[in-house]
């Protein structure tokens, strides 16, 4: 990005201009804010092939409007570097942040975005769930459950207004502001198996959230444009310029749950969380490039095999 690589040159190429730094958000209240307005609506379906299967299918749309929300400055860091800390945007005002000690004359990065809640934008977020139950007995004690749920993504954007775009969030990693970076992945979905032996119980059940662009759209990413997604949540290599990655992996965990009921009165348990000790998915630029992998995916991935073991006793 040439505004990007020539404030890197500027700086002399030190950590200054290569590293990462902290932007300060300053929201302030606004007397004339209106409430939001929200409208909803979803169509479903079940079928039931046989006894004991059964399938569902249900869509859903939600749309709000006069949301309550800040200026869009998605467009700051562009305007910032390019035009030497000059930001021309309707109710923004940019404060530099501390200067280049080595440098003191260059342009410092930005410090602070200064804006005024406001009713200017509409969001509208739309998907699919899914759901399959099965409950099969096998014999005169043994009986397996199995339930699968599955959520589609379809869409997830907001409309900024004063003509200032539509911002696309499925699939990516925002919308940052309102998720701390932690994004919207298109597919999620869970899958659980249940035997019962008598008095014992085994639970199986696998968890799923697909991969996603790094790209913070509301920052002034776009999907699939690597490249110029550096510097827009996208983590970059000490020149600059060169992406470190572009798309996060899928997230898995699995986790077993067993139990004994000995009476009426008194049950054993024992659980094994991320049993088969999955690592969460590494990812720089999750969560505002704090943490190198996603809490929200990979958050129990990261306490690694979790073992836990109690009984329950019933007065």
């Amino acid at each position: 990005v040439p505004a990007e690589a020539a404030f890197i040159a500027a700086h002399g190429g030190n950590a200054y201009a290569t590293g990462g730094f902290p932007v300060g958000l300053t929201a302030s209240g606004n007397p004339a804010l209106s409430p939001e307005k929200s409208t909803s609506w979803t169509l479903g379906a079940i079928f039931e092939p046989i006894r004991n299967l059964s399938f569902t299918v249900d869509y859903w749309n939600i749309k709000v409007d006069d949301i309550i929300g800040g200026a869009d400055y998605s467009d700051v860091q562009n305007q910032y570097y390019a035009n030497n800390g000059v930001v021309n945007i309707p109710n923004i005002t940019v404060v530099p942040g501390a200067p280049d000690i080595n440098f003191p004359a260059a342009l410092p990065h930005i410090g602070f975005i200064q804006y005024s809640y406001q009713n200017n934008d509409s969001q509208r977020v739309s998907g699919l769930d899914f759901g399959a139950n099965l409950r099969m007995p096998l014999f005169d004690t043994v009986t397996l459950t199995s339930s699968l749920e599955a959520s589609y993504l379809i869409e997830f954007e907001k409309t900024i207004g004063g003509g200032g775009g539509v911002q696309r969030y499925d699939g990516t990693l925002s919308p940052c502001d309102v998720t701390s970076c932690s994004g919207a992945p298109k597919w999620r979905g869970s899958w659980q198996n249940t035997l019962e032996i008598g008095g014992f119980t085994g639970t199986v059940t696998a968890y799923y959230t697909s991969g996603y662009d790094l790209a913070s759209t509301d920052y002034g990413g776009v999907k699939g444009d690597c490249l110029n997604n550096v510097g827009h949540s996208v983590a970059n290599y000490v020149d600059g310029i060169t992406p470190v990655l572009c798309e996060a992996k899928a997230q898995w965990n699995v986790d077993l749950t067993l139990s004994q009921k000995i009476s009426d009165k008194f049950t054993i348990y024992a659980n094994v969380l991320n049993v088969l000790g999955i690592d969460p998915v590494w990812d720089p630029s999750a969560a505002y490039s704090l943490t190198q992998y996603n809490p929200a995916w990979g958050g129990p991935n990261l306490m690694g095999r979790y073992f836990r073991v109690g009984a329950r006793v019933n007065f």
